[in-house]
């Protein structure tokens, strides 16, 4: 479930598209609920919960601490899932460290840690664990630079961003790509309407858009189907709004419920 992170690390590095101003982030706290919206046929009910707080204590580098919790309803027993990351990215260094632990009804399932790093024309990645072991990956994109990417495409006005992405996922040699679909939300249309009353004040007025985002690997159908499917509102200061995601197994949406705006140094706009 690394890629569900992928969709609220609104926290990108910098990555300016050519004649624009490079997209500033805001650090933030938010908290999102979940409820089930598709699943398998073994499970009867589910719901959950997201945590993030992006912090940015320098110019180039941002930490986040993230949490998702989901409670699952099956037939014979109830599972529940605690996800807990914390990574820093450095955009001068060019580095992605990272950490997630997994933890099934409270008892530890695994760990990934590791340190990822680009140059020149490949990303390289040494993991500690699960295991220690070092891939070569062509240029990837860390998840606050791939975030920031699409609000710059989406303000020059175009509508479908590829990328080739590495989130911290141990399975990085499968080579993890994303197909983003970017559609403006018109100010007098009736989704503005509805996205404006939910919205908490923070975001209201700010530029936004959906985003209908499908993850790629090795592992894909063969017919094109992706892995991992998530549809998010994306403002231009890098906040997520409503979300949702679907894993193929299960699917949740998700309410922005609540956003707390964090102090950001005074860094030069790029």
């Amino acid at each position: 479930m690394s890629h569900v992170m992928g969709l609220l690390l609104t926290i990108p590095a910098v990555l300016a598209a050519t004649g624009s101003i490079a997209a500033s982030l805001a650090p933030h706290r938010a908290v999102y609920d979940l409820v089930l919206t598709s699943k398998s046929m073994d499970l009867l009910d589910g719901s959950g919960r997201i945590a993030i707080e992006l912090r940015q204590g320098t110019c180039g580098t941002f930490d986040l601490d993230y949490r998702f919790v989901a409670r699952f309803e099956r037939e014979d027993a109830t599972v529940v899932t605690d996800q807990q990351t914390v990574s820093t990215e450095n955009t001068v260094a060019n580095t992605f460290t990272f950490t997630t632990k997994t933890f099934v009804d409270g008892a530890p399932a695994w760990v990934i840690r590791g340190q990822a790093t680009n140059s020149g024309s490949s990303t390289r990645v040494d993991l500690q664990e699960p295991e220690v072991r070092s891939i070569q990956l062509p240029l990837s994109v860390f998840p606050s630079a791939h975030t920031r990417e699409l609000v710059e495409k989406a303000k020059a006005g175009e509508s479908i961003v590829e990328t080739r992405l590495f989130d911290g996922d141990n399975e990085a040699d499968k080579l993890l790509s994303t197909t983003a679909l970017i559609t403006p939300i018109e100010e007098d249309s009736p989704s503005a309407e509805r996205v404006a009353r939910e919205l908490p004040e923070e975001l209201r007025g700010l530029q936004g858009w959906r985003v209908n985002e499908a993850y790629y690997n090795s592992d894909s159908d063969p017919e094109g189907l992706p892995l991992f499917q998530t549809t998010y509102t994306l403002f231009e200061n890098g906040i997520s709004g409503e979300i949702a995601f679907d894993t193929g197994d299960y699917g949740f949406a998700g309410t922005l419920t609540q956003l707390d705006l964090l102090a950001a140094p005074d860094c030069p706009r790029q």
